[in-house]
C-alpha cells in the first residue's frame, strides 16, 4: 500500500484521493515543520520579536534572543538520553530540524529498529547515519529535508544540501563522526569529545 503515485491531488477543488482502499497519508515528515512555521507567523503578526518554538526535533526561532545574540540550540547526541547534546548550533531567525535513529525505536536481539523507513524495503534505513540536522529558513523545509537527506545517506545527502540555497546540514554517523556543510560549520561548536569533526 506504499506508493506516492497513487495519491491524486486536485488543486482546483482542494481535494485529495488515494487510489487503493486501505491506503493512508502520513504527514509525519512535515507536520511539525508546518506547525512551527504557522506558530511563528502568528507570533510575528502580533509583534513578537524574540521567540523560540520547540516542537520536539523541530526548533524555530523568531529573531535572536532578547539580548540580541543568536539562540544556542543543542544538537541531540543520538546515543545518549534526551537532552544530552553533542554540540551547539547558533541560529537567528532560522530553524534547526533533526531526524535520527534515537527518537522512536525498539531493540530486538541486540539490533535497533528505528522509525525512518527505507521506502524500497519498508525496513529501517541502515546507511551508516545516526542523525541529520538541517538549518533552514522554513521549518517545513527543514522537516522534509532532514528525513529525505537521512534516507539518501551521507554522500548523496551532502550533494543535495550543497545544491540548495539557504540550507545547511550536519550528519552524524554511527561511528561517531560529524560531517557538515560549510554554513553549518560557521555556526556549530562540538561539545562531546567522543565525536570527531570531519573535513
Amino acid at each position: 500500500l506504499v506508493d506516492y503515485k497513487k495519491l491524486f491531488l486536485n488543486k482546483k477543488d482542494l481535494t485529495a484521493k488515494l487510489e487503493t482502499k486501505g491506503m493512508k497519508v502520513d504527514l509525519g515528515a512535515i507536520a511539525k515543520g508546518y506547525a512551527a512555521d504557522e506558530v511563528a507567523a502568528i507570533l510575528r503578526s502580533h509583534g513578537v520579536k524574540h521567540a523560540i518554538i520547540n516542537l520536539g526535533g523541530n526548533i524555530l526561532t523568531v529573531g535572536g534572543n532578547i539580548n540580541g545574540n543568536p539562540w544556542n540550540i543543542g544538537i541531540q547526541d543520538p546515543y545518549n538520553p534526551r537532552g544530552d547534546y553533542l554540540g551547539i548550533a547558533n541560529i537567528d531567525n532560522e530553524t534547526v530540524v533533526t531526524s535520527g535513529i534515537y527518537e522512536r525505536y525498539f531493540e530486538k536481539d541486540g539490533k535497533r529498529y528505528h522509525h525512518i523507513l527505507e521506502p524500497k524495503t519498508g525496513y529501517p534505513a541502515d546507511n551508516g547515519l545516526a542523525g541529520v540536522s538541517i538549518i533552514a529558513d522554513k521549518s517545513i523545509d527543514g522537516d522534509g529535508l532532514s528525513t529525505s537527506v537521512f534516507l539518501l545517506g551521507l554522500d548523496k545527502g551532502m550533494k543535495l544540501i550543497e545544491s540548495l540555497d539557504n540550507v545547511e546540514a550536519l550528519f552524524i554517523t554511527t561511528d561517531k563522526k560529524v560531517y557538515m556543510t560549510k554554513g553549518f560549520k560557521d555556526s556549530f561548536t562540538l561539545i562531546n569529545k567522543e565525536y570527531t569533526l570531519m573535513d
